[in-house]
């Protein structure tokens, strides 16, 4: 907290003022990110042409993400800050599920994802692996860079749900995307 004032350029009084304790100013600092991230999963979602163009962009997101975040954060939240985890965890179950499986069905219906997809089972096994990336007891900074890790995992999620139809617009997509660069 002496840090976090001195940096700040204010007293530890003032952070007080308006936060309990360091538990407190995490759980709003946890909240605060969510609402953030939760806006950017309705950016995609808003301006995606169908499913897989908003797993597209979803993707791109998460990369952008990715290179502002702490690989160890999670971690560190879980461990430090428990009430602060299970913000995140709430936040999970109750939002990116409801999202995941939103998109899995729109993809179904528009034909690009397999009809034969268990909306259910899949959705509960990509809800568990988004922080895959991030734990470091798997893919170690070291050895792994996070963003390749991200990409690497989510592209092999999102293929494995597609048809040939499905496919090919992803590669369409991905495509458009180096031109752009």
């Amino acid at each position: 907290m002496d840090d976090l004032a001195n940096q700040l350029g204010i007293s530890k009084k003032t952070i007080y003022h308006y936060f309990k304790d360091k538990d407190d100013l995490v759980r709003a600092v946890v909240s605060h990110e969510l609402k953030s991230h939760e806006v950017s999963c309705r950016d995609c979602e808003s301006k995606a042409d169908n499913a897989v163009h908003e797993m597209f962009l979803v993707m791109e997101t998460m990369k952008e993400l990715t290179k502002t975040m702490n690989p160890g954060s999670m971690m560190e939240l879980e461990k430090y800050f428990p009430s602060a985890f299970d913000i995140i965890k709430n936040h999970k179950e109750d939002f990116f599920l409801s999202l995941i499986k939103q998109n899995l069905n729109k993809g179904i219906e528009q034909g690009y994802y397999r009809n034969e997809l268990e909306v259910d089972i899949i959705s509960k096994f990509r809800l568990e692996t988004i922080f895959i990336p991030f734990n470091l007891h798997v893919y170690p900074i070291s050895k792994f860079d996070p963003i390749k890790v991200h990409t690497q995992l989510m592209e092999h999620f999102v293929f494995g749900l597609m048809t040939v139809k499905g496919y090919e617009l992803m590669d369409q997509y991905k495509q458009l995307s180096k031109q752009a660069i």
